[in-house]
């Protein structure tokens, strides 16, 4: 079997991940990197926020390689680590998924198998492809607060959603129908806000439902929310939603899964480098499932700053 070359690896694993798979299949993960001659040191996270400790611990010691056995909530903290870290430039640093989480929204659209042998295969293999990188800036407490998204941040009902998913998994529920129900759930109490958003300094300000900054097409367990998101080509993909109602949203349902919802004439995408969203009321955010809080915000992409391991095969860089 061919091995890689002999880079040591720091790998990070959530037990939480996948509503606690991470634990249970530890042992399996570990045996079949070692089966595939990676050589490596392990560190277990253990709390919320710990990944991004353990990050930039890693990076500190002299690691430039990271693999993150966790789910997207993993991932964006190994990211938080990567870009908090004043050691090397974020560039330096190459980071691998073993896909352990509930969603997997990342993976998707970098050709990620979501199977843990055919995932190290691909991480044995080493293609490499630097990816955009989301930085938002906030105020929380009256202190001014930034953090880094790799796949999609959302705001207005995604945000709602995200966080209701999230109370779903802290209660043990599995699967990608906890997604389904807190959509469902979300869908009765939720209603559009007089918000502004600024792309690229085109202004809007209506009644807003929902609005999606993309680097990856997909999140929410699958749903494509930015369909002509490409996570290399210097911009955003935006959605918004407009004020749509519940029909409208059950409508579209399965167009969220195929990205064809943005052909209602009530959504609207734009390709950006910075945007503005803010409201009298605040705005709920979430950037790659982690919750932001209620707050005015600014998103600037940041290009080519990330460099990952994917699959070329089977990249979707188009459709």
């Amino acid at each position: 079997m061919e091995k890689p070359s002999k880079i040591k690896w720091f790998v990070i694993l959530n037990p939480h991940a996948g509503s606690g798979r991470g634990k249970k299949d530890q042992a399996k993960i570990l045996k079949t990197l070692h089966e595939h001659g990676f050589e490596y040191e392990l560190k277990v996270s253990e709390f919320p926020k710990h990944t991004i400790q353990l990050t930039t611990e890693a990076i500190v010691q002299g690691f430039r390689n990271l693999i993150i056995a966790g789910g997207d909530g993993t991932l964006n903290e190994a990211v938080n680590g990567i870009f908090s870290q004043t050691v090397c430039l974020p560039e330096e640093i190459t980071i691998g998924m073993i896909p352990v989480g509930t969603g997997n929204d990342w993976i998707k659209t970098f050709g990620i198998p979501n199977e843990y042998k055919s995932a190290i295969k691909l991480l044995q293999k080493g293609n490499t492809m630097r990816q955009d990188v989301g930085r938002i800036s906030f105020t929380e407490n009256e202190s001014a607060k930034t953090c880094y998204f790799a796949n999609m941040a959302g705001f207005g009902f995604d945000a709602n959603v995200t966080e209701k998913t999230n109370r779903l998994k802290d209660k043990g529920r599995k699967g990608i129908s906890l997604y389904l129900q807190a959509l469902g759930s979300s869908l009765w109490n939720y209603q559009a806000a007089k918000t502004k958003i600024s792309i690229d300094g085109q202004e809007i300000n209506e009644l807003i439902f929902s609005v999606s900054t993309g680097i990856g097409k997909f999140n929410g367990g699958g749903m494509m929310q930015a369909p002509g998101a490409v996570p290399d080509n210097g911009h955003f993909q935006v959605t918004i939603i407009r004020k749509i109602g519940l029909f409208g949203i059950l409508r579209n349902l399965a167009g969220l899964y195929s990205g064809k919802f943005i052909n209602d004439p009530r959504v609207s995408t734009h390709n950006a480098r910075h945007i503005l969203i803010s409201s009298a009321h605040m705005i709920a955010g979430e950037a790659d499932g982690e919750i932001l809080g209620n707050n005015n915000f600014e998103i600037v992409l940041l290009s080519q700053k990330l460099n990952v391991i994917f699959n070329p095969e089977k990249y979707l860089k188009f459709g």
